[in-house]
C-alpha cells in the first residue's frame, strides 16, 4: 500500500513536471516566432523587385524553345543577387493570362509559318500595370533578334572535308524601366558571335564533337548545364551577360538603408588604403565612392573609393580623405 502511495505521488510529481516543460517550450516557441516573424520582412524589402516580361521574339527559330521566356529567365538569373530580387516568370504570367486562340485561319497558316504562339505587343501602359500588380520595383522587356547556329562545310564527307560552325546571339530594344513614374532608364543590346576554331577536318565520314553537338541540340533543356558548354549556349551567356551589365548601371544604386541593414564596415586600414566587406555580390564596382563614418559617434570621418572588387564580399578601396581618422569596424554609405 505505500509503495503504491508513494509511485502515485511520484507520478504526479512527474506529470507535473513534464507540464511545465511543455508550458515553457510553448512560450519559448512563440517568442521565437514573434521575433522571427518582425524581422523577416523587414530583411525581405531591403532590396529591389525587378520584373522581366516575356520578351518578343524576331529570331526566326523554329525549335522546341520557348525563347520570349527562356531567355528573360536566364537574364533574370544573372541579375539575381542580395539586392536584386527577381520576380518569377510564373507569376507574372498568371498576371498577364493566356495568350490568345488562334481561330481556324490562324491555325491553318500556321502549318506554313513559324508555329510558335503570337505575342501581343503591351503598350507602356499594360507594362507597367503588370509591373505593380507583382510589387516590381522595375520592369523589363525586350526583344530577341538572333538565335542561330550555323554549320558550313566542304569537301567530299566519305573521304575527307572540313567543317566549321558559328553560333550568334542578339537580345535589342531591351528597356529598362522605373515602375514608380514609367520612366525608362536605359534601352541596352546584348550580343556575341562564337566560331568553332579553324576549320575542323573529318576523314571517311567520321563525326566530330561539334557534328553531334550541332545534330543534338535541341534535345537539351535550355539553360541546362550541356546546353551551356555548346556553341550557342556560350554565345547566349556572353550577349546576355553583356545585357545585364549595363542593365545593372541603369539601375540605381542600393539605398542607405540597404547598406545600414547590410552592415558594410572597414575590415582593415593601411597606409592609403582599407579593405571593406562588401563585393561584387553586393553590387559593389571599382570606382564606386562611399562615406565613411565612426561606428560608435556615427561621425562623418572620411571617404573612399572602390580599386578592386576581390570576391563576392571582399573589395579593396584607397582613402581619399580620412587616413588618420578611419578605424577597423566604422560603417560605409554611398557617397551621393
Amino acid at each position: 500500500m505505500h509503495i503504491h502511495l508513494r509511485w502515485m505521488t511520484l507520478k504526479a510529481g512527474l506529470i507535473r513536471n513534464i507540464e511545465e516543460n511543455m508550458r515553457k517550450i510553448l512560450i519559448l516557441g512563440t517568442i521565437i516566432t514573434v521575433l522571427f516573424s518582425g524581422i523577416a520582412p523587414q530583411a525581405q524589402n531591403t532590396g529591389k523587385q525587378i520584373v522581366l516580361l516575356p520578351f518578343y521574339d524576331e529570331s526566326g527559330y523554329r525549335g522546341p524553345w520557348k525563347l520570349r521566356y527562356e531567355v528573360p529567365i536566364m537574364l533574370g538569373d544573372m541579375l539575381v543577387d542580395e539586392y536584386f530580387n527577381i520576380v518569377e516568370m510564373d507569376s507574372v504570367l498568371s498576371v498577364m493570362g493566356p495568350p490568345p486562340k488562334k481561330g481556324i485561319f490562324g491555325k491553318f497558316f500556321g502549318l506554313f509559318t513559324n508555329t510558335k504562339d503570337k505575342q501581343k505587343v503591351l503598350t507602356d501602359n499594360e507594362i507597367l500595370s503588370i509591373s505593380r500588380q507583382v510589387g516590381a520595383d522595375y520592369a523589363i522587356i525586350g526583344t530577341v533578334k538572333e538565335f542561330k547556329y550555323n554549320r558550313q562545310g566542304g569537301g567530299e564527307p566519305m573521304i575527307g572535308g572540313y567543317k566549321s560552325y558559328t553560333a550568334n546571339v542578339k537580345v535589342e530594344q531591351v528597356r529598362v524601366i522605373q515602375v514608380s513614374n514609367g520612366t525608362v532608364l536605359a534601352t541596352v543590346t546584348g550580343e556575341d558571335k562564337k566560331n568553332s576554331r579553324g576549320l575542323g577536318l573529318e576523314l571517311f565520314g567520321k563525326p566530330r564533337r561539334l557534328d553531334l553537338e550541332f545534330y543534338s541540340l535541341d534535345s537539351l533543356d535550355f539553360g541546362s548545364k550541356r546546353y551551356l558548354n555548346t556553341l550557342l549556349g556560350q554565345a547566349t551567356i556572353e550577349a546576355l551577360n553583356n545585357a545585364q551589365k549595363e542593365i545593372r548601371s541603369a539601375i540605381t544604386q542600393p539605398d542607405n538603408e540597404w547598406f545600414k541593414e547590410k552592415k558594410f564596415i572597414i575590415m582593415s586600414v593601411e597606409t592609403g588604403a582599407v579593405s571593406i566587406n562588401a563585393g561584387s555580390g553586393d553590387g559593389i564596382k571599382a570606382g564606386d565612392i562611399f562615406r565613411v563614418y565612426a561606428t560608435e559617434s556615427e561621425a562623418l570621418v572620411g571617404k573612399i573609393r572602390v580599386t578592386s572588387v576581390w570576391s563576392d564580399h571582399i573589395s579593396r578601396a584607397e582613402i581619399m580623405d580620412g587616413q588618420d581618422e578611419i578605424r577597423p569596424n566604422d560603417y560605409i554609405l554611398p557617397d551621393r
